[in-house]
């Protein structure tokens, strides 16, 4: 049986005063996330600080990960609030990236079945690629109810998949796998990526800095493996929670890449909060000391 596609969700590391994209690191993090087993890249989603970046950085920041991604899929988001601004911004990206790109990822921004519809519509539209759709209310505020879901994306043969991170994630996709065969795509960090798997998720999203405990965990998975899967998800819960939490989660993630070795600094920009002191015993204790090696790129 094939590998679930594990899709990592990239960061954007920046100098060290956070005023510039720093591309040494940036290729680095694509190398190493797709050393570790991630099938393709997600660029410019939350995790990439997107509100913190001019549309000339982000196509920049896209560049990059393309030019390293070598055959790997890469996914470009938008997480613009403003429908007519994300039109223009995927337009832009689609355009500069020479139909390199695999899919276009867009948030939901209504609850209106009958808008979520044309945003997609749109979208597909002005790209001419899938549309991969994200549910995600923590970020925009928006919660869709799942009846309202289901009308917004049933029959639209373009959809990639739906991103599902609206809690309870395991039932929401249950419900989106009676009406469409698109990707369903767990989040989260993957605390909930067993049970999303056996409600009908067939892709994971990896935003954490172990990616391979995923990857780890969808093998076992795809070998029937269920218990073990678990054991596998729940050996990294905490280290998973530690990286997740709002506000802090971009800042404690860079820092771990740095510590790894694969990023140079893990500066961020408002409104996250930058890595603090008080997080150092944290991390320690979750098996990142202060920096070792610098993982060499290729």
């Amino acid at each position: 049986m094939s590998r679930m596609p594990v899709w990592a969700m990239m960061a954007t590391p920046f100098d060290s005063n956070a005023e510039r994209i720093c591309e040494t690191s940036l290729r680095a993090l694509t190398y190493e996330t797709l050393a570790r087993g991630c099938s393709g890249l997600i660029a410019l989603g939350v995790i990439a600080e997107p509100d913190s970046l001019s549309l000339a950085e982000k196509s920049q920041a896209l560049a990059v990960i393309l030019d390293s991604a070598g055959p790997a899929p890469v996914i470009a988001a938008t997480m613009n609030r403003n429908p007519a601004g994300a039109a223009n911004e995927l337009g832009v990206l689609t355009a500069d990236s020479s139909g390199r790109l695999h899919a276009v990822m867009v948030p939901v921004l209504s609850p209106d079945p009958v808008e979520v519809r044309r945003t997609l519509v749109a979208t597909h539209s002005i790209t001419q690629l899938p549309v991969l759709l994200q549910d995600l209310p923590s970020a925009t505020g928006i919660t869709i109810a799942i009846d309202h879901l289901q009308e917004a994306v049933t029959g639209l043969d373009f959809l990639y998949g739906i991103k599902c991170e609206c809690p309870p994630t395991f039932l929401r996709i249950r419900r989106l796998r009676e009406v469409t065969e698109a990707h369903l795509m767990t989040g989260f960090g993957g605390l909930g990526l067993v049970d999303d798997v056996l409600a009908g998720a067939d892709t994971v999203a990896a935003g954490i800095t172990v990616p391979e405990v995923l990857v780890d965990a969808v093998d076992l998975l795809a070998a029937g493996e269920v218990g073990a899967a678990r054991d596998v998800i729940g050996r990294s819960a905490g280290l998973i929670n530690f990286e997740t939490q709002a506000r802090t989660s971009i800042a404690i993630r860079k820092e771990h890449w740095r510590r790894q070795g694969v990023i140079v600094h893990s500066t961020v920009r408002p409104p996250s909060l930058p890595y603090l002191a008080e997080f150092d015993v944290h991390s320690r204790d979750h098996g990142f000391p202060l920096p070792g090696r610098r993982i060499q790129q290729p």
